[in-house]
C-alpha cells in the first residue's frame, strides 16, 4: 500500500485511518466496540493486533476483557512507543484505554500515515469534566469519532459524564463500577451522598 492510498473494506470502512471511540464509565461500550471493530477487520484477513493499558490487570494481565468478561489477546504497554516495533507489522491497531498513554497522539498519526488503521478506545473527560490525558488532541486528526453514551446510574437518562464515587483526587485512579459511575449533566451536579 502506498504512503497516504486509503483501501476500503467491503461496505466502505476505510483502511489508514484514527478511528477514536469514546464513552463515560460503565458497562465497556467503548472496549466492546474496540473488540468488535478488530473482529470485523480479523474476518476480513487484516492482520490486527489489540493494546492495552499495563497499568489496568483488574480483568486479566494478559487480555482485554470486556465488562461481562470476553476476553482478547493483548500486548500491555504504559507508552505505545515502547512496542512500535512489534506492532509495524500489523494492518489494524486497536489501543484500549487511550486516555493513560502520553504518546497516543503521535503514534496514532505516525501509524495511520504509515498506512495503518488505529481504532482508539478512551474516555474523553476525567470525572472533573476536563479533558483526559491528550485524548482531545487526537480529534483533529482522526478520521472518524464517535462519543457513546451510556446510561445515568442514578436517574437513568443519557449519561455523557464520569462521577468518582471515592475521595482520591488524582486522576489516574483505575476502578470500574465500585470507583465511577456514569451520570447526566444534572446528577453529575450532585454530590455522591445524593446521587442513588
Amino acid at each position: 500500500m502506498m504512503l497516504g492510498a486509503t483501501a476500503v473494506l467491503e461496505g466502505g470502512q476505510d483502511i489508514c485511518s484514527v478511528d477514536l471511540v469514546t464513552k463515560p464509565p460503565r458497562k465497556g461500550r467503548s472496549r466492546t466496540e474496540l473488540v468488535r471493530r478488530i473482529q470485523r477487520y480479523k474476518i476480513a484477513k487484516q492482520s490486527c493486533v489489540l493494546i492495552k493499558y499495563a497499568g489496568d490487570d483488574r480483568y486479566d494481565k494478559d487480555g482485554i476483557a470486556t465488562h461481562d468478561r470476553y476476553v482478547t489477546e493483548a500486548v500491555a504497554t504504559t507508552k505505545l512507543y515502547d512496542i512500535k516495533d512489534d506492532v509495524l507489522s500489523c494492518q489494524v491497531i486497536g489501543v484500549d484505554e487511550g486516555q493513560f498513554f502520553p504518546d497516543v497522539v503521535p503514534f496514532c498519526d505516525e501509524m495511520a500515515n504509515q498506512g495503518k488503521t488505529v481504532i482508539v478506545a478512551a474516555l474523553d473527560g476525567t470525572f472533573q469534566k476536563k479533558g483526559f490525558g491528550d485524548i482531545l488532541n487526537l480529534v483533529p486528526l482522526a478520521e472518524s469519532v464517535i462519543k457513546l453514551q451510556a446510561v445515568c446510574m442514578s436517574c437513568y437518562n443519557h449519561a455523557s459524564y464520569t462521577k468518582r464515587l471515592g475521595q482520591e483526587t488524582k486522576v489516574e485512579v483505575i476502578g470500574g463500577c465500585e470507583k465511577y459511575m456514569a451520570v447526566c449533566r444534572d446528577c453529575h451536579q450532585l454530590s455522591p451522598s445524593k446521587i442513588v
